[in-house]
């Protein structure tokens, strides 16, 4: 129940309805039925990242935002934290305005965390964060329509 009661949240706040619960991952939810038509103006606000915020707390409790970032749903990836003095944990969470597939990767590509069900939000590495060794560097990569997304992460102090 604490896992779903930030999501459901995040879908009021959304004016979206919550469609379906994946017993597989909990933490997303599948919004097909909700997604635009292919062409159509994005239904989320330009740069609010509110609902993400909120979601820090029960998320990544203890943990500090460090990335705020835009991205498309065209699978380019969109660099969120470069582990430059020290080794980095992260949690991530997304919030797109079409289902998309979502993943982390580090800067070889390798796959961190990946949600491979099409969802318009969520949180990556379900069962804790992902982390990286001094020097690397965490992508979110977002496949599917060229919706519009939103990531926020979260890196232990």
């Amino acid at each position: 129940m604490k896992v779903v009661t930030p999501f459901v949240l995040l879908a009021c706040a959304c004016t979206a309805a919550v469609t379906s619960h994946s017993p597989a991952h909990p933490t997303a939810t599948s919004a097909t039925a909700d997604a635009p038509a292919a062409g159509a103006p994005s239904t989320m606000p330009a740069e609010s990242y509110d609902t993400l915020a909120a979601l820090g707390s029960s998320v990544a409790p203890g943990m500090r935002e460090v990335a705020r970032k835009p991205g498309t749903g065209g699978g380019e990836p969109v660099e969120l934290v470069r582990a430059e003095a020290r080794d980095a944990c992260l949690r991530v969470a997304f919030e797109a305005d079409a289902p998309l597939v979502t993943k982390l990767v580090d800067e070889n590509g390798q796959v961190l965390a990946a949600l491979p069900v099409p969802a318009t939000h969520g949180v990556l590495a379900e069962g804790g964060p992902v982390c990286v060794r001094k020097g690397d560097v965490v992508r979110a990569i977002a496949e599917g329509s060229g919706a519009h997304v939103r990531w926020m992460a979260w890196e232990s102090p």
